[in-house]
Order: structure tokens, then sequence, then C-alpha cells
């Protein structure tokens, strides 16, 4: 069971990831600025992961065309006034440096649809994040983060919010401007509660709040309509909203090591859910039974 319940897991926290990276393969892939300038071929992709960079190229900004830039695995302490230049620029992977701050001169990339900062050392946003306004991906793990700017909520195109491992313990009201996000990840940051902006985020389909400081989820938490995933792994939950059953579309539940005893009533009212992990909770078995003998269609991890 613990391999299925890890690689279940593994499903949910990793599917973004790959879209971030992945270069279009339908158009050249380009993995040296030389390469791509005396090519015949127009170059909108460039590749320079893994080349032991300490300042980007100096003819990077050559490139007017770029569309794609991956800087992943380097040893970048910040995005260098070259990129600013590539005003077509519309997916930039910085992943795995050691970028500390971003300018605000992050405004300039207003083409950009995906941003991957993840796994650097930033702990704020400028405001001028704002002005990413054709922004759908934004991944942001595994920094230092404390707050997020409120002109997040300019963002409006954000389908994908990836935040976990961070220092954050609130959202800022915006974010209930982000009507088309569909999956908003908090696990590993120090969040107490679920905040009522969260539950007019009409389009989420996939929430995760794993190891935060959570007591209790809030009786509007059904208000999410359209969520199907729901990870709350490792948290101090002690009881669970009768409203929960109201979740028609939610397809996959996990609260694993929480401090819960017992599940709302009438829990075939969930349909849909397939999925419901319950381990390291203390639940006795009569409860054990009630939860078997309504979720007829679930398969259930105690």
């Amino acid at each position: 069971m613990g391999r299925n319940f890890l690689m279940t897991s593994l499903m949910f926290l990793g599917c973004c990831v790959a879209v971030a990276q992945d270069a279009n393969p339908e158009k050249p892939l380009f993995f040296s600025v030389e390469e791509a300038l005396v090519s015949d071929k127009k170059a909108t992709q460039l590749n320079l992961r893994d080349q032991f960079l300490f300042v980007v190229p100096n003819n990077l900004q050559q490139l007017k065309d770029l569309e794609f830039l991956n800087l992943m695995k380097n040893n970048l302490e910040g995005l260098d006034n070259e990129i600013y230049t590539l005003k077509k620029l519309e997916v930039l992977v910085y992943r795995q440096n050691s970028v500390k701050y971003l300018s605000k001169d992050i405004k300039r990339l207003s083409k950009l649809k995906k941003l991957d900062l993840a796994t650097n050392k930033l702990s704020l946003l400028p405001d001028e994040m704002g002005k990413l306004t054709q922004l759908q991906y934004l991944y942001l793990s595994l920094n230092t983060i404390v707050a997020l700017p409120e002109t997040i909520g300019y963002c409006k195109d954000l389908l994908s919010l990836e935040l976990d491992n961070n220092q954050l313990s609130y959202l800022p009201n915006s974010i209930s401007e982000l009507k088309k996000l569909k999956v908003l990840n908090l696990s590993n940051n120090q969040f107490y509660e679920l905040e009522k902006g969260w539950f007019v985020l009409p389009e989420l389909k996939e929430l995760k709040m794993e190891y935060n400081q959570l007591c209790s989820l809030p009786n509007d938490i059904h208000e999410l309509k359209k969520l199907e995933a729901l990870l709350l792994n490792h948290n101090s939950i002690e009881k669970l909203p009768e409203t929960m059953v109201k979740m028609k579309n939610l397809s996959f539940l996990s609260l694993a090591n929480n401090n819960l005893r017992q599940l709302p009533q009438n829990l075939g009212e969930l349909s849909k859910l397939r999925t419901l992990i319950l381990t390291g909770n203390p639940i006795d078995n009569e409860e054990k039974a009630r939860i078997t003998t309504e979720l007829t269609n679930c398969k259930i991890y105690f």
C-alpha cells in the first residue's frame, strides 16, 4: 500500500513540472547561443540547462525571436539584463539556480505564459509580477517566499500556481480574482486555515495543502464545486464539515496522518470519489466499517 500511496502522490505533485520544462517538439531546439546564431532556421527555442553558467551569455540578446529559454540547473543569482530584452519570450525555465530576488524589469517579459522559478532562494516577489497578464503557469516551489504581492490578482489567466515548500501563512485577497485557476499547491507551508477568498475559485480542480498546521476545514469548502483532488496529509485536522459530501466532483481525497476519528455522515453522496486515503488516523473499526459500507465504489486506505 505504501508504494501505491507514494506513486499516487508523486503523480499529482509532478505532473506540472514536465509541462514547464518541455520545449515544443515541432520547432528546432538549440543548445548554445552560437549554434542558434549561425543556423539558417529561426531560433525560437534555446536550452542552456546544466552548463555551469554564472552569467547569461552576452550575445543572448541577439536572439530576438526566442519564445522558449531553459536555464535550469546553473549557478545564476538573478535574471540578467539580457533576458529582459527577449520581448517574445513565452516560456522561461529558471529552476534550480540561486536567484535571491526579481527586479522590477520582470514586467518587460509581458508575453510570458510559463515562468518556472522553483528551487531558488526567493523570499519576496515584486509588485510588477502583476504585469504578466498572459501568465498561465507559475512555479515557485522550494523557495523561502513569505508573501505574494497583492498584484498577483492581475494575472487573471493563471491556470496553475505552485507554491509548495515556502514560508507562506496567508495569501493576498486578490487570489480570488484568479477565476481560471485549476491547480493550487500550498503544501509544506505555515497555513493554519483555508481562507474564504479561495472558495470563489470556480475552476479549481486540485488543492494541495499537505504538511501545514490545519486543525479544521470551513463549512464553505463545498463551494469549490469543480474540485476533483484534495490533498491534506500531515495536518492536525480533527473533524471534517458535514458539507463536504456536497463536493460532487471530488474523486481523490487524501487525509493521511491527521487526528480524525470519524468522517461526515452520508458519504455515499460523494458519488465520484474513487480514492480515499486515511492512514495514520485514530479511526476505530466500527467507523471504518461504516465508511467502507457507504463508499462502495471507492478504494479506501486505512
